[in-house]
C-alpha cells in the first residue's frame, strides 16, 4: 500500500501545532509561543501517569511532616529490574514537567532515599553521552577526534536528576546533584562495567567514571547554579527531536524512511541515531531539517570527579587522580551553604506543601 506523504506531512504539522509549535514554511523556521507550556504538554505525552503508581509506591513517598530538614541524610540504592523498582522509578519520573527520556547505551540509575524516614528524596539516571556535542568537545574538554574516541567511555550524562515532592521544596535537587560525587557512584559504575567492552570500539576499557555532564531544561538550571563542583560551560545550539518524535509523529516518519535505515539503531553508529532518521524522514516529506532547530538552548554543565580529568580524557595520562569527596562533607556543604541560611523560608515551603 502506497504511503500518502502529503497526508503524513499535514498530520505532523498538526501534531506540532497541538503543542504550540508552528512551522513557518516561507521563513524555514520553527516558532514556539511558550517553551515551558510546550515542554509541559510533551511531558504529559511521554512521562508516566502518576495516578497509576501512587497507591503502590505511597509508602516510599514522604509527607511534609515526615521531614526534619536539618536531619536529611541521603543514601543510594541502585535501581534494579524488579517490579517494585520499576514502579518507584515510573512514579518519580511522573513528577517531571518536561519529557524524561530513557537514555541509551550504558545506563545506571539510582534512588536517593532519606535515612531519617526511608522516604524517596529523588533520582539520578546516568547514560552514555551523545557522541557529538560541541559545547562539551570544544568548550569544556577540548579534545581531538581520536582522543574522544578513546575516552568518551569515561563520561556519562545525567539524563534525569532531581528531587521529587516534597523534597524539591527544600532544595533537594541540589542535594541530589551533589550525591553523584559520592565515591559509591563511581565504584558501582566500575563494578557494573568492569567486564564490558566499549560499544563503539569493541575494546575493553577501564570503566573509570571521570566526567558527568547534564543539560538544563530551560537555559540555565537553578539546581546547578553556584553549586560546588558543577560548572556552567555554555549553551547548546538549540536542536532537538523531542518536539517531533514525542507527540506521535515518530510513528508517521517511520512510514517514509527505508526499513534498512533502522538497522543502524545502535549506539556508536553516528552522532545521534534518531536525529539522523528524522532528517531522512523530513527530507522524504519535503520538510526542512531546520524543523529540529527549535531554539531550546540548554545550559551545559559538567561535574568532574578527578583532579586530572582533562589530562586523562585527552589521553595525556593513564592514571586517574580522584578528587577526595566524602559523603558527609557533601551533605554538610548542602546544609551549611543552602539550607541553614534560608531554613525558615524552606520550612514555610514545606508547610505550604502539606496544605495543598
Amino acid at each position: 500500500m502506497a504511503v500518502n506523504k502529503k497526508r503524513i506531512r499535514e498530520k505532523i504539522l498538526a501534531n506540532l501545532s497541538n503543542y504550540g509549535v508552528q512551522w513557518n514554511e516561507a521563513e524555514g523556521k520553527i516558532s514556539v509561543l511558550n517553551f515551558r507550556d510546550t515542554q509541559a504538554k510533551l511531558a504529559e505525552q511521554t512521562n508516566p501517569k502518576r495516578e497509576i503508581y501512587i497507591e503502590k509506591v505511597n509508602k516510599y513517598i514522604a509527607k511534609p511532616e515526615d521531614i526534619n530538614i536539618l536531619k536529611v541524610k541521603p543514601y543510594l540504592i541502585p535501581v534494579d529490574q524488579s517490579a517494585e523498582h520499576k514502579r518507584i522509578w515510573s512514579y518519580a519520573t511522573s513528577c517531571w514537567s518536561i519529557p524524561v527520556t530513557t537514555g541509551y547505551g550504558r545506563r545506571i540509575r539510582f534512588f536517593v532515599f532519606d535515612e531519617q524516614n526511608d522516604k524517596l528524596i529523588g533520582i539520578v539516571g546516568l547514560a552514555d553521552p551523545v557522541i557529538g556535542l560541541e559545547t562539551r568537545d570544544v568548550k569544556s574538554i577540548g579534545w581531538l577526534k581520536d582522543q574522544k574516541l578513546e575516552r568518551l567511555y569515561n563520561c556519562m550524562t545525567a539524563y534525569v536528576l532531581g528531587a521529587i515532592p516534597p523534597y524539591n521544596r527544600i532544595l533537594g535537587g541540589k542535594l541530589v546533584a551533589l550525591i553523584v560525587m559520592f565515591p559509591e557512584v563511581r565504584r558501582l559504575f566500575y563494578e557494573k562495567y568492569k567486564n564490558s567492552k566499549s560499544i563503539i570500539t569493541n575494546v575493553q576499557k577501564k570503566p573509570y567514571l571521570v566526567y558527568i555532564d547534564t543539560l538544563g531544561a530551560f537555559g540555565k538550571s537553578s539546581i546547578y547554579n553556584r553549586l560546588f563542583n558543577w560548572d556552567f560551560i555554555g549553551y547548546t545550539k538549540g536542536q532537538s527531536h523531542i518536539h517531533i518524535t514525542a507527540n506521535g509523529s515518530w510513528e508517521l516518519i517511520r512510514q517514509v524512511v527505508p526499513p534498512e535505515e533502522f538497522n543502524t539503531y545502535k549506539y556508536g553508529q553516528g552522532p545521534n541515531w534518531k536525529m539522523r532518521i528524522l532528517r531522512k524522514g523530513l527530507h522524504e516529506l519535503g520538510l526542512s531539517e531546520d524543523m529540529m532547530s527549535i531554539g531550546w538552548q540548554r545550559g551545559y554543565y559538567r561535574c568532574t570527579l578527578a583532579e586530572n580529568w582533562q589530562e586523562y580524557l585527552r589521553g595525556n595520562v593513564k592514571r586517574v587522580k580522584w578528587k577526595n569527596f566524602e559523603d558527609d562533607e557533601l551533605v554538610d556543604y548542602w546544609k551549611n551553604r543552602w539550607v541553614t541560611p534560608r531554613l525558615s523560608e524552606l520550612q514555610a515551603k514545606l508547610l505550604s506543601e502539606s496544605n495543598e
